[in-house]
């Protein structure tokens, strides 16, 4: 049976707790002072704080291929389609655990 511990003891490290949480909360408090005064030094716009934001958390801008879509690069006659890209689609691996091989399946414009 596990040890538990006494009421006392539970208060303390309650306290200990609550005392980390405020410093935590001051030094946030601090670094966002200097946050808004680093802001206003530079005359940088809430758009300015936005952008900055978005890539600091590595977003990437669309490129020239986002919302292209892949050539089917294999099919069967069930109308089963795959592009070739990602895993494989269930269809395919049982056809070739059947004893068919992928190569079967490659659409003519993919050859």
């Amino acid at each position: 049976m596990p040890r538990s511990k006494s009421l006392s003891a539970i208060h303390a490290q309650i306290r200990l707790l609550q005392k980390r949480a405020e410093m935590i909360e001051a030094k946030a408090d601090k670094k966002i002072t200097e946050l808004v005064s680093l802001i206003k030094r530079h005359g940088l716009s809430l758009g300015d704080w936005r952008r900055a934001l978005s890539l600091s958390k590595g977003r990437k801008t669309s490129g020239p291929r986002k919302g292209r879509r892949v050539p089917v690069k294999y099919a069967d006659d069930k109308g089963n389609k795959w592009t070739g890209r990602g895993r494989p689609p269930l269809w395919l691996v049982a056809a070739e655990k059947s004893g068919k091989k992928r190569d079967s399946f490659l659409v003519k414009s993919a050859r």
